[in-house]
C-alpha cells in the first residue's frame, strides 16, 4: 500500500495562481496599530525586514494556535506571537548580518532574568561596543510583550516555562553562529536538536495556555510531543522557502546546506564566505543547481509527511484538547512557506 504524502500534494497545489492569491492574502494584511509601530520602528534600523515578512507572520499565527485559547483572546494571542518573532528576529539580524554579538549578549540578559527580577539594568552598565539605540528599542519590544502576557488569565502558571522555552530560541541563535563560521562543523541531528527551535512554537504553546481559562496541564505533555512535531514542521518549510536567499548571503544554517554538506554534494570550501563581500554569485549558482539536482528537498518534504503522520497519530490519542485544527494547519503554514519563497 503506497503511504500518502500530504506535503507533495501541498506543495503541488501551490502553482503560480494559487501561490499568487496566498502572497497577496498576505500583503493585504492589515497589522494591529500596537504592532504597526513597532513594527514601523523596526524597519528604521539598517537592514530591517520588508513588511512582508509581519504581515505573513501575524496572519498565520491562527494557524500555529492551539484550540485551548478562548475566543475573546485569538486576536491578542496572535498580535504576542508576531511580537515575539520580532524579538528573536532583533537577534537574528544581530548576529547573522551585523556580526554584533555584544549586543546579542546584552539584549539576551532580557530573557534571562530570574523570574523575580523583572527589572532590566540599565543600558548604559552595557559597556562600549553595545548599540545602545538597539538594546533600548529589543527591550521596549521585549517589556510590551511581557506586559502584555501579564494580564493572561494563567500568565503565573506558565511564565517559567515561557521565560525557559525562549532561552532555547537562543540557543538556536547561537548555534546557528557557529553553523554560519565553521560549517564544517554542522551536522542535521544537530539543526533538529538546535537550531529548530528558532521557529519558536513551544514559546507559543506557552503563550497559548496562558490565554485559556481551563487548567490543561494534564495534557501538556501530550501537546508539547504535537508541538514538537509541529516546530519541526514549520522549520522545514522555512528552510525550503529560505535556503537559497540566505546561502547567496553567507548563512549555510539551513537543513538543505548541511544535508548537503554532510552528503559531499558541495564541499565547505565551495560556500561562499559570511563577510558576503565578494561577488560569488555565478558560483553560487553552481551550488544551488548542484543540491536541487540531488533532490534535496524532495527529502525534506518526505520528512515533513513522517512528522505530520506523528502529529495525526497523536491527536487520535487524546479527546481532552482538539488537535485537529492544529494538525490541519500545518499544511496552510507549508503552503504559505512555498508561496512566499524568494520574499521573506
Amino acid at each position: 500500500m503506497t503511504r500518502s504524502k500530504p506535503a507533495q500534494s501541498v506543495a503541488r497545489s501551490v502553482d503560480g495562481e494559487r501561490a499568487a492569491d496566498l502572497l497577496r492574502s498576505v500583503r493585504d494584511h492589515e497589522l494591529p496599530p500596537c504592532l504597526q509601530s513597532l513594527v514601523t520602528e523596526y524597519r528604521s534600523f539598517e537592514g530591517a525586514r520588508p513588511l512582508f515578512i509581519w504581515q505573513w507572520v501575524h496572519r498565520l499565527a491562527p494557524k500555529n494556535t492551539m484550540p485551548v485559547v478562548d475566543t475573546e483572546h485569538r486576536q491578542r494571542v496572535a498580535t504576542n506571537k508576531t511580537m515575539l518573532v520580532l524579538f528573536v528576529t532583533i537577534l537574528d539580524d544581530l548576529v547573522e548580518k551585523r556580526r554584533d554579538y555584544e549586543t546579542f549578549d546584552a539584549i539576551t540578559r532580557l530573557v534571562r532574568l530570574r523570574r523575580d527580577d523583572t527589572t532590566p539594568e540599565p543600558i548604559e552598565t552595557y559597556g562600549e561596543g553595545v548599540d545602545e539605540e538597539y538594546v533600548a528599542f529589543a527591550r521596549d519590544v521585549w517589556t510590551t510583550l511581557v506586559d502584555r502576557l501579564e494580564d493572561a488569565p494563567q500568565y503565573d502558571r506558565y511564565a517559567s516555562l515561557f521565560r525557559f522555552d525562549v532561552r532555547q530560541i537562543l540557543t538556536a541563535i547561537e548555534y546557528s553562529t557557529l553553523v554560519i563560521s565553521s560549517p564544517e562543523l554542522a551536522t542535521r541531528a544537530d539543526l533538529d536538536r538546535y537550531e529548530t527551535h528558532n521557529m519558536g512554537m513551544f514559546s507559543y504553546l506557552d503563550i497559548d495556555l496562558m490565554h485559556a481559562s481551563a487548567d490543561h496541564t494534564e495534557s501538556l505533555s501530550l501537546l508539547r510531543e504535537a508541538v514538537d512535531a509541529g516546530q519541526r514542521m514549520a522549520r522545514i518549510g522555512n528552510w525550503l522557502s529560505t535556503w537559497e536567499r540566505e546561502l547567496r548571503e553567507g548563512d549555510v544554517s539551513s537543513g538543505v546546506v548541511v544535508a548537503a554538506l554532510e552528503r559531499g554534494v558541495i564541499d565547505p570550501a565551495e560556500l561562499p564566505a559570511a563577510d558576503g563581500e565578494a561577488d560569488v554569485s555565478a558560483e553560487v549558482d553552481r551550488l544551488i543547481d548542484r543540491i536541487v539536482e540531488r533532490g534535496l528537498e524532495s527529502e525534506l518534504l518526505d520528512e515533513w509527511n513522517e512528522e505530520y503522520r506523528r502529529l495525526r497519530a497523536l491527536s487520535e490519542r487524546t479527546d481532552a484538547v482538539d488537535l485537529g485544527p492544529f494538525v490541519e494547519g500545518t499544511k496552510d503554514v507549508l503552503r504559505y512557506h512555498l508561496a512566499s519563497r524568494g520574499y521573506k
